[in-house]
């Protein structure tokens, strides 16, 4: 047994002398300069001209009586980078063109429902329904779509046909909207 410890020992000094005498460890300038960064291959740059864009706002309160097809009015702004999103009707209005991501949440409480539908120009491009109908409970739902846009194209958030009227902005979840451009 002692022999089988000594051969270790040995063993283990030995790699310590050689690991003394490697080069694998040491860094340079410049490795300890890039070693936090992430190469992107064919990932878009910004350029000093490019104009950022991005938004998110959500209810601030309740809302009842919505009809088929209204608009729900985001009203709480919390960015609003490009200033593309207007809280007075809801709708995100285009300054440049891109593709850009959308994303919305739609949040009932006890029995209430709600078919919700992403527009861009008039017609529809995607739709979720948040469905807390027949039990008493909270329902949130959320979806998202890439569109292409160019300017002055306008993207809003609707009621469908398949709804009690009531959207949630306050409790256990709240509604949102949110987009920026890739």
């Amino acid at each position: 047994m002692q022999n089988r410890y000594d051969r270790a020992a040995n063993e283990i000094k030995s790699l310590t002398e050689q690991m003394k005498d490697c080069k694998c460890n040491e860094r340079t300038n410049e490795t300890e300069s890039n070693q936090d960064k992430r190469l992107l291959i064919n990932a878009p740059t910004d350029t000093p001209g490019s104009q950022k864009i991005a938004f998110y706002a959500h209810l601030s309160k309740n809302i009842d009586h919505l009809g088929i097809h209204q608009p729900i009015v985001f009203d709480k702004i919390r960015l609003n980078l490009g200033n593309s999103y207007k809280s007075v009707d809801g709708e995100f209005v285009s300054s440049v063109d891109g593709t850009y991501f959308f994303i919305w949440t739609i949040s009932n409480s006890d029995r209430t429902y709600m078919q919700s539908e992403l527009v861009v120009n008039g017609q529809v491009f995607g739709q979720i329904i948040s469905d807390a109908n027949n039990h008493s409970d909270w329902a949130v739902s959320t979806a998202f779509a890439i569109v292409s846009l160019q300017p002055e194209d306008r993207v809003w958030i609707r009621t469908g046909t398949v709804q009690s009227g009531h959207v949630n902005g306050i409790g256990y979840g709240t509604s949102s909207f949110a987009g920026f451009r890739l």
